[in-house]
């Protein structure tokens, strides 16, 4: 990427920006859910129920977390899709 690129924002840098974040939050659940997990076993009566539900809201965080990641990524990719076809339109080259 030049800096032309860069400045006139035909080349975005914020889906590398979501596949990090994606990642960091991947992290971040996943301890959050073993610390969960980790907490059901110090607690007396409940600690079962609380290590199934840990268990469950850790699958859930994730999967939620997914879904927001890939909605920015589908957003970002209609741009540089609709670049794609602005560019093919003005070289005469009906879109595909």
């Amino acid at each position: 990427m030049d800096l032309k690129d860069f400045t006139s924002f035909e080349k975005l840098i914020a889906p590398s920006v979501v596949k990090v974040m994606y990642w960091i939050g991947i992290v971040g659940i996943c301890l959050a859910g073993l610390g969960a997990m980790a907490t059901a076993f110090t607690m007396f009566g409940g600690g079962f129920l609380q290590f199934i539900m840990a268990i469950i809201g850790t699958a859930v965080g994730l999967l939620f977390w997914r879904v927001v990641c890939e909605l920015y990524i589908v957003a970002f990719g209609m741009f540089e899709r609709l670049g794609a076809i602005r560019d093919s339109l003005a070289r005469g080259i009906p879109p595909r």
